[in-house]
């Protein structure tokens, strides 16, 4: 049984992710076992033997401890043998398979992006592709799943597979040989301005620390004053890397995070001599859904006064579990301490009437990390006209079919895209793909959401051609945490 020990987020219904801690778990011998654990055992075997029907022990046991699991907290659960290895692919920084994100719309299968040096991207696959089959078998149109499609595209590094897309009307076949996929932790890093560094960062996994380092060091010899950490979205990940990186704002012996449980004694992660980024002005940009590591790295810079928090109130994740690997292959991760910011805060939200909705929580009970300046989401622009095309997956279309008639042209440049694109262009081309619909503008909802349509168009334009990068840096032109930040550093050079 091989033993680790992870702090994981459970946000909402798929996610999975945690914490690593170092503790380890003593198991019990057969002889210490307490009769009320013995009677659970005989229970199961009374009821595999004298049921009506033919059960499965397995299949009783793994639905027994992941109710018992459940039972204790949101947060501790149990990891079926099947699900354990893509439960922890993000958190080791990579997966074996072809390198696509891609989501459903209608049906139908689009890829979002061929990860940048992956073997779909070698192959020739580009977002917009719509997937049709996976070695002959039809994924469009038939219902198949996320999980379906994902079993089909992953497997062993260096075995083939054979993907058939529709673009632009036409069936076109790529033979794509899977291989290991990196994923990278840092979304986008790139000068806001002349002194300021902004970077994305999505998760703290394996490699993040390394990563986080590359981002920033060719962006340090222009000699910044400050730098933006913005960890929206960022739902957590290994403690070692959210301590690593804080280390690197903090002077010597300072408590950057403490962990305590009944059967865990304190332990306490402490800044060491090596920050290198001790003199650079720090602002963090959290939300909801910034969890665990994140709120232990904001938590940590505030308390120490060493960063301003922009944004909205942090998910409130404040509890280690501990992960065990069994004999089967299936995992559980059980809650045994919680961790505390330097000022002892606890993150953790009250389990009373525990919902994702924060707002639904009293003041008292929401937990999480409350940002020094408050920013909230800049929801203008969003009108039932906006949402609609949202929903109905045409903002997506609209996109891909753009590019492809306008925008494929060879070696253009993000200089060159920036030039070419105007919002106005866009926003007609937008216009005319909405007739072809025979979709009915509202005129008055229209003007009310263009000036956000036009910004969400060109990001997604430029990640379809370029990178993640590209789709920030259009994105954080208008972004109201990013600007204010920008606004507050003007004001304090006067």
């Amino acid at each position: 049984m091989s033993r680790k020990a992870i702090v994981p987020l459970l946000l909402a219904v798929s996610m999975a992710m945690g914490l690593v801690l170092g503790f380890g778990l003593s198991g019990g011998e057969e002889s210490n076992r307490r009769p009320e654990w013995e009677k659970i055992n005989q229970i199961l075997q009374y009821v595999e033997q004298d049921y009506v029907d033919t059960i499965s022990r397995a299949k009783l046991e793994d639905e027994a401890i992941s109710y018992l699991l459940q039972r204790l907290d949101p947060h501790s659960f149990y990891i079926k043998e099947d699900k354990l290895g893509s439960i922890n692919e993000s958190l080791n920084g990579g997966f074996d398979g072809i390198g696509i994100q891609f989501n459903f719309q209608t049906d139908t299968v689009y890829v979002i992006k061929a990860i940048p040096g992956g073997p779909a991207e070698a192959a020739g696959l580009k977002a917009g592709d719509r997937l049709l089959k996976a070695n002959g078998e039809v994924i469009a149109g038939v219902g198949k799943s996320n999980e379906d499609v994902m079993a089909l595209l992953k497997g062993e590094s260096g075995t083939e597979v054979s993907v058939t897309v529709l673009r632009n009307g036409a069936e076109m076949s790529f033979d794509v040989v899977r291989g290991t996929i990196a994923l990278s932790s840092v979304d986008a890093a790139y000068m806001l301005n002349d002194t300021t560094i902004y970077l994305k960062l999505d998760r703290f996994a394996k490699n993040t620390f390394d990563e986080f380092n590359e981002a920033i060091a060719p962006f340090l010899t222009q000699n910044p004053t400050s730098i933006v950490l913005d960890l929206r979205g960022n739902g957590g990940g290994f403690l070692d890397a959210a301590v690593s990186i804080a280390d690197e704002f903090l002077k010597a012996d300072l408590v950057i995070t403490y962990t305590e449980g009944k059967s865990r004694p304190r332990t306490e992660y402490m800044s060491t001599s090596t920050g290198s980024l001790e003199n650079l002005d720090l602002s963090i940009i959290v939300d909801g859904y910034s969890a665990s590591a994140s709120e232990i790295l904001a938590g940590a810079m505030q308390d120490h006064g060493r960063a301003v928090v922009y944004g909205k109130r942090s998910y409130g994740k404040g509890l280690v579990q501990e992960q065990n690997e069994w004999a089967d292959g299936s995992a559980t991760r059980l809650t045994v301490a919680r961790y505390y910011t330097p000022l002892g805060r606890s993150i953790q939200r009250s389990y009373d009437g525990f919902s994702e909705d924060l707002d639904s929580l009293e003041t008292e009970k929401r937990g999480g990390i409350v940002p020094d300046i408050e920013v909230d989401r800049d929801t203008a622009g969003i009108t039932w006209l906006y949402a609609e095309l949202v929903h109905r997956g045409w903002i997506n279309e609209f996109v891909y079919e753009f590019r492809d008639a306008h925008l494929l042209e060879d070696e253009l440049t993000f200089q060159g895209f920036e030039a070419e694109v105007s919002d106005s262009s866009i926003l007609v081309g937008m216009r005319e793909f909405l007739g072809a619909k025979a979709f009915a503008i509202n005129e008055s909802e229209w003007s009310r959401s263009q000036a956000k349509m036009s910004v969400r168009l060109r990001a997604l334009l430029a990640r379809s051609l370029f990178t993640d990068l590209e789709y920030y840096m259009i994105t954080n032109r208008a972004d109201p945490a990013v600007q204010r930040i920008i606004e507050a550093k003007k004001n304090r050079d006067v």
